[in-house]
């Protein structure tokens, strides 16, 4: 990716500027439209193929979900604009910035928990796999509903990916599978109920060697869903509608309850 070292360099979307950049990452540059409280994601970097093929794909990955009918663990998806896509703001920006608080409820976690397996349910359903699962890509809105983003290199219909998710969140089998999106949820839902993510402490090669020999962090002291954390990093679930299913089960929709305030 290019290096920028002056402002008009970047190609803002037009009618944004500096001020109105909310996020970046490897792909895209992220700006705020304050009149309509939507996001617009472009390329970051015009000139490079790969930046434009991953926008490609978000763009491709959004509109087989709007013909689906969306769902309200996603990011609302509202067109084009230009060379990037309009989506939904959320407002409280990405769920990792959250966990460490020592003011989130259980149940809060749980509802989180519930809304992420919910809406990988639905990428799954229409022949997609997310490929980069973490709560940094996952995101809040203003009632602090859980929102799965970021879909620039995940695969649709067996494409293939165009990213490589974390060591603490990869599959130690095929990446290209739906067993490694609910390997990568496992994580996820570990990140959610402990506040960090697994094997904080150790490098890539240290995770990789453990995964390899199928050694996991501890879960027995998270209860329940400690368990259903395993069985995710296990491959014991056939897919994401068993993880859902389970959680309900275990506690209830009452506790559980996804339905976005």
């Amino acid at each position: 990716m290019s290096e920028f070292t002056a402002e008009d360099e970047i190609r803002y979307p037009s009618g944004f500027g500096l001020g109105d950049v909310v996020g970046w990452g490897t792909t895209g540059m992220v700006v705020l439209d304050k009149f309509s409280n939507t996001v617009i994601k472009v390329p970051f970097d015009h000139n490079s193929e790969e930046c434009l093929l991953r926008m490609q794909r978000e763009r491709e990955v959004y509109e087989r979900f709007a013909r689906r009918g969306g769902h309200q663990g996603l990011l609302s998806y509202h067109g084009v604009f230009e060379s990037g896509i309009r989506l939904e703001y959320a407002s409280r920006h990405n769920l990792r910035l959250h966990l460490g608080a020592s003011d989130v409820s259980t149940a809060q976690r749980l509802r989180w928990a519930i809304q992420v397996a919910e809406a990988i349910k639905f990428v799954h359903d229409a022949g997609v796999i997310q490929g980069v699962l973490t709560c940094a890509n996952i995101f809040l809105d203003a009632c602090l509903n859980a929102k799965v983003a970021d879909f620039a290199g995940s695969s649709i219909d067996g494409s293939p990916l165009l990213v490589i998710v974390t060591e603490s969140h990869e599959f130690p089998g095929p990446r290209l599978s739906v067993q490694a999106d609910l390997f990568a949820l496992g994580s996820v839902l570990y990140e959610i109920m402990t506040g960090y993510p697994p094997y904080e402490e150790l490098d890539d090669t240290e995770i990789r060697a453990l995964y390899l020999n199928r050694k996991f962090p501890e879960t027995a002291s998270l209860g329940a869903i400690g368990t259903i954390i395993e069985q995710c990093w296990q491959g014991n679930y056939s897919g994401a509608e068993a993880v859902v299913e389970k959680l309900y089960m275990t506690y209830g929709h009452g506790v559980c309850c996804s339905k976005m305030l």
